[in-house]
This record gives structure tokens, C-alpha cells and sequence, in this order.
């Protein structure tokens, strides 16, 4: 029995030893693969590279920092952009002087291919109320000698093609306060010239338009402009974002001086959503906007001063200012994608209409159009956007520098 119950004895201490060698060995070889592991990771890490700015990066990178894109420029500076829509590219230069504080005196003068030249000289007073109230003081200048017409309402023709000459003069001061980060209130007043005349591309207006379906044909006019504005803004900036949004209110009176009878008011609404989706690769972009012009007896708004669609931020499947009438709404729709951090590619539609009386603003004939765009841009600026669209009347390619 001794014998026995030692022999068991023996076996079973035969057997633990057993396990404990292999569990020590296989310890041992997860401790060296652990080991291993680290010590590729370490060396790896050391070949590992500070990430870099691409050199296009880099250059939007360094536009950003002068200022001449979304921002403030010191002294003598190019500039490049739009006069007016349907004026084709804009050159210029300009010089800004930084004033005490967060004043300053920017003056600027700009000329497209088209033919249409700009001066303009804004004076920003320091800010004041920490911060929270600007006053600003713009004197603009245009001459735009070929401006499209095709006639008023959303059934005007295309064939009826024609331009006009408009060079309007304004000068004012201007006032915001900010009363939260996202919020201001604020408003202005100006004079107001318009000059009128004919246009020097194709067949000019009064060729085929008549005053009494043309209000304001062959006449100057002056107002005198008081306006009042609300704004929620939570945007990232206003020159470029991918997240946040802008609902803003703008109410102008246009008082004519001597006659009345071309005196109105103004009611601009306008929307804007970004949506961001997985990181902000994907953003869905909302935009609305209305335009409504109200009046008093008889009186009337002559045709240049009507809301338009037609091209650039609004229809960009038709051209330049294609439907004007007293009041407009507009939808605008874009999924845009981000193949690098200075790029954006779009697939956008937009759908809107122009109404004599404020009730026809519906969905019934709207004008629609869709596309595909690309924009070059910095963290905060719009460099520039270009986008290829197509409507029922044909294609049309857009340039701006606007984020529509």
C-alpha cells in the first residue's frame, strides 16, 4: 500500500512539474513576442515622419496669411473677382491702411473683360462697446455698359435677349451690433443714384422693350435708402464652412426724391444650413432665399432694381439676371465631398421662380436646373468655384469666388 500510494504520489508531482514547465516556457515565449512586438513599434516610430502641408496646401496656406482672400490686406494689393454677375473676371488692385485699433481705409478700383470698372472706398471705425458695435462709412461706383434683359416675369423669353447700360453711385454709413457671438442686429443709410441707358451688347433694351411693360425705361433715378437687419450666424466663417448656419432678415425702404412714383420697400430673407456628416467629409448644404418688393398706390419698380435670378449664386443653369419680376424665391441644394483638404467636389440643384404679386411665390413653374461643381479653397476663404450646369435651356459654367 506504501508502495502504491507513493508511486501515485510520485506521478501526480511528475505531472504539476510538467504543467508548470510548459506554462513557464509558453510564458516565456509570449513575453519574447511581446517584447519582439514593442521593440518593431519603437523602431518604426523613430522612421515615422512629422506630417507636412502638401505644397498647394502651402500656398492657400500662405494666401490665407496676406489677407487678399477672406481677410484684411496691408497696403498695396491685387485683387481678382466679379463686379457684377455677367461681367466676366474682374481685375484690380487696392490699398488698405490699418487705423488705431480695429479701424482701417481700404480704397479700390477694379476692371473685367467685359468692359465694367469699379471704385470703391470703405472706412471701418475702431470698434467700440467691447467690441460688440462696428461703423463703417462705403462709397461704391459701377459702370456696367452691357447688363442683360430678357423682359419681366418667369415666362419671359430667351430669344428677347438685350442689354442695358446701369451705373449706379452709392454712399453711406452703415452700423452693427453684435449682441451675442451668433447674433447682430443693425442697419444703415445711403444715397443712392442710378443712371440708366443703352447697352452696348447686341441689340439694345429699348430695341425691343416699350416703358409701359419696362417701368423705369429711359430714366435716372435717386433714393434715399434706410435698412434694418437681423442675423443668427454660426457659421465657421462667412467666406467658407462645412458646419452651422446663417438665418438672416433684411428690411429696406428706397424713398425716391422728387417724383414718388418709382418709391418701394424691400423684404430679403435668406437661410443657409451645413450639415456635416462622418468627420465633415460629406456636408449637405441648404440654402433658401426670398426677395419681396412692396409699394404704395401706383407706384412702381423699374426694372433694375427688381430681384433677379439667372446664373451665378442663384439659377446657375441659365444666364446672367435670366427672370427679374417684383418678388423671387429661390431652393438651393449640394452634397459636397472632400477628396483633400483644399478641394471640394458638389452635385447640386436648384429650383426657383420670379412672381409679380407676392402669392405666386409656390412651387407651381419652377425653373429648376442641376449640376456638378469644384471649389479650391483655404480653412476659412472660397479661392475660387466653378460649376458646370444644365437646364432646359441649355449648359452654362459659372465662375465666383461666393459660396454659391
Amino acid at each position: 500500500m506504501l508502495r502504491s500510494s507513493k508511486r501515485r504520489f510520485i506521478a501526480v508531482l511528475n505531472l504539476l512539474l510538467t504543467f508548470s514547465i510548459a506554462g513557464f516556457t509558453q510564458q516565456s515565449e509570449d513575453t519574447s513576442r511581446t517584447s519582439e512586438q514593442t521593440r518593431l513599434q519603437s523602431e518604426k516610430a523613430l522612421k515615422l515622419k512629422p506630417m507636412t502641408e502638401n505644397k498647394a496646401e502651402e500656398i492657400l496656406r500662405e494666401v490665407e496669411k496676406t489677407g487678399l482672400i477672406g481677410g484684411a490686406p496691408r497696403g498695396l494689393y491685387p485683387w481678382f473677382g466679379s463686379i457684377l454677375g455677367g461681367g466676366g473676371v474682374s481685375l484690380g488692385a487696392g490699398y488698405r491702411v490699418p487705423l488705431a485699433d480695429s479701424g482701417s481705409f481700404n480704397i479700390l478700383g477694379g476692371w473685367s473683360f467685359q468692359n465694367y470698372k469699379l471704385l470703391q472706398s470703405g472706412l471701418e471705425f475702431p470698434e467700440f462697446a467691447d467690441r460688440r458695435v462696428k461703423v463703417t462709412l462705403d462709397v461704391k461706383w459701377l459702370d456696367a455698359p452691357k447688363v442683360s434683359f430678357y423682359g419681366i416675369g418667369n415666362n419671359s423669353s430667351k430669344d428677347n435677349k438685350s442689354s442695358y447700360l446701369y451705373r449706379p453711385t452709392r454712399v453711406g454709413p452703415n452700423v452693427t451690433v453684435k449682441l451675442a457671438k451668433w447674433f447682430s442686429v443693425g442697419g444703415g443709410a445711403e444715397y443712392l443714384n442710378v443712371q440708366t441707358g443703352p447697352g452696348d451688347a447686341g441689340t439694345s433694351i429699348e430695341q425691343i422693350f416699350t416703358p409701359p411693360i419696362t417701368p423705369g425705361l429711359g430714366q435716372d433715378v435717386s433714393y434715399g435708402v434706410t435698412r434694418v437687419f437681423a442675423a443668427v450666424d454660426w457659421r465657421q466663417s462667412p467666406f467658407y464652412t462645412r458646419r452651422g448656419g446663417l438665418y438672416r432678415v433684411d428690411f429696406a425702404n428706397y424713398g425716391q426724391g422728387g417724383s414718388d412714383s418709382f418709391s418701394f420697400r424691400k423684404l430679403d430673407l435668406e437661410l443657409q444650413q451645413y450639415v456635416p456628416l462622418l468627420r465633415e467629409n460629406w456636408v449637405l448644404v441648404f440654402r433658401g432665399l426670398s426677395s419681396m418688393t412692396m409699394t404704395s398706390g401706383n407706384n412702381q419698380v423699374p426694372y433694375f432694381m427688381m430681384p433677379y435670378l439667372g446664373s451665378g449664386d442663384t439659377l446657375r443653369g441659365f444666364q446672367d439676371r435670366r427672370f427679374r419680376d417684383r418678388n423671387m424665391l429661390l431652393f438651393q441644394g449640394e452634397y459636397r465631398w472632400t477628396p483633400s483638404h483644399f478641394i471640394d467636389v458638389a452635385l447640386f440643384a436648384d429650383a426657383g421662380k420670379v412672381a409679380a404679386r407676392r402669392g405666386d411665390l409656390n412651387f407651381d413653374s419652377m425653373r429648376t436646373d442641376g449640376g456638378i461643381g469644384i471649389r479650391f479653397h483655404g480653412p476659412k476663404f472660397m479661392a475660387l468655384r466653378i460649376d458646370a450646369a444644365k437646364s432646359n435651356e441649355g449648359f452654362n459654367l459659372v465662375f465666383s469666388t461666393g459660396l454659391f
